[in-house]
């Protein structure tokens, strides 16, 4: 095991053949089983979604509680997502992601039972915003550092392009079927059924073999300080996880808006199901090209250029005159928003060692929180400014984020997408 407090030996950074002979993941059947439950596990967090925000927006018409609730969720996340990666080191991810998901299917029942009896309040939905962060502030991390250990290295850009297509097909299929069956049958079927799909993860968790844990232990505080310390030694790291943060914070959190969003054109649960879907067919169609495409040295280019897309046409989103023009701009945007998160996790995976690889990608898996926390952020200067006007501030200001980074990180305008041409 080389020693995570030290540079990198290039031979030990897992990945780093994965440029020269790539190979399908869904080649390795623990991999297939794996693929099965993330899809039924990501519709229902998709599903879970939709229907929190339209029973928040029908108790009490705020947009503020729209955010408030995003970040009920986003602040226990990055809490435990800051020890997740620790946690998925040192002890056996797959019953991290077990744990998880069960509980998970569980909250979704009792949200259910509450609202098909008619007893729901607005703390309800707050507490179980923050419970549920909990579990998938522990999900995530070990997630990501299980996933790459059902695959040889040679299928890594595979493994990360497929898991993160699985995240952007769910948001296609499950937002668009379950604001149908919110709008014919209430919201408390969209947790019935989301409950379902975090059950079958469970289930999947129980046939997954084993990633094996770490076997030295030192203190929890030090074994994190590992994750941040490689981060913060290499540059290129250091910046795509400002970046990362930025990007969801400034930029993300306008999809919790989306009930406001859509009753500004008269919109309901259909229509918050149907700009949802937008949303995913972009990232989806983003995530398949990046996956597909060899960026070669264009690495650095391809991510920056996603961002940027994804920023400038959230300003036209903010601004559009119907909603139909607006699900045709949100798909755009994010593809360009797919493009760039996979490109980033692809060139992360390719830099970072196995034996710390829960604790980093535990680092990058906050960002995932900081975006429902951008939630907070646009319900704020949505109540203060307005809605069209408070999604607005922030692609602006990631932009200029952008721009300055383009100009004054020669490292991130040179990256090649395999480690070994580093420069």
């Amino acid at each position: 095991m080389s020693n995570p407090d030290i540079g990198i030996d290039p031979s030990n950074v897992a990945g780093a053949e994965a440029v020269d002979r790539p190979t399908s993941a869904l080649a390795v059947p623990s991999f297939r089983i794996y693929f099965v439950g993330t899809i039924l596990a990501m519709n229902a967090l998709r599903l879970g979604a939709v229907a929190q925000g339209l029973l928040m927006w029908d108790l009490t018409g705020s947009t503020l509680s729209l955010g408030g609730v995003a970040a009920a969720t986003a602040i226990p996340m990055v809490l435990v997502n800051i020890f997740g990666g620790v946690l998925a080191d040192r002890y056996e991810a797959k019953f991290l992601l077990g744990g998880s998901s069960l509980i998970g299917a569980l909250l979704l029942v009792v949200l259910g039972i509450l609202d098909i009896t008619n007893t729901v309040q607005t703390w309800h939905v707050f507490s179980f915003s923050l419970i549920s962060g909990f579990v998938a502030g522990a999900d995530q991390p070990s997630r990501q550092a299980y996933f790459p250990s059902l695959v040889p290295a040679s299928a890594i850009k595979s493994a990360v392009t497929i898991n993160g297509s699985l995240i952007a097909s769910a948001s296609v299929v499950a937002p668009t079927l379950g604001g149908l069956l919110i709008a014919a049958l209430g919201t408390h079927v969209g947790f019935f059924v989301a409950s379902l799909g975090w059950f079958a993860m469970f289930v999947a968790t129980l046939i997954l073999p084993r990633r094996g844990a770490s076997s030295f232990h030192r203190s929890v505080l030090r074994d994190l300080g590992t994750g941040f310390g490689f981060i913060f030694r290499n540059r290129v790291l250091l910046v795509f996880m400002i970046l990362a943060f930025a990007n969801m914070l400034m930029v993300f959190g306008w999809i919790g808006m989306l009930p406001a969003y859509v009753d500004l054109f008269g919109g309901g649960a259909r229509e918050v199901g149907f700009m949802f879907s937008s949303a995913g067919i972009g990232a989806f169609s983003g995530i398949l090209v990046a996956g597909k495409v060899s960026s070669g040295r264009y690495m650095g280019w391809m991510i920056l250029g996603g961002a940027a897309s994804f920023s400038a046409i959230m300003l036209a989103v903010s601004n559009s005159p119907s909603i139909v023009i607006a699900m045709v701009l949100a798909a755009m945007a994010h593809f360009g928003n797919g493009l760039f998160n996979i490109s980033l996790i692809v060139a992360v995976q390719l830099r970072v060692p196995e034996d710390i690889r829960g604790r980093v990608m535990g680092v990058f898996a906050i960002s995932q929180s900081i975006g429902l926390l951008g939630g907070l952020w646009t319900g704020v200067l949505s109540s203060l400014i307005g809605l069209r006007d408070g999604m607005m501030v922030g692609p602006l200001i990631l932009l200029l984020m952008i721009i300055t980074i383009l100009f004054t990180q020669p490292k991130i305008r040179k990256l090649h997408e395999d480690p070994a041409h580093d420069r």
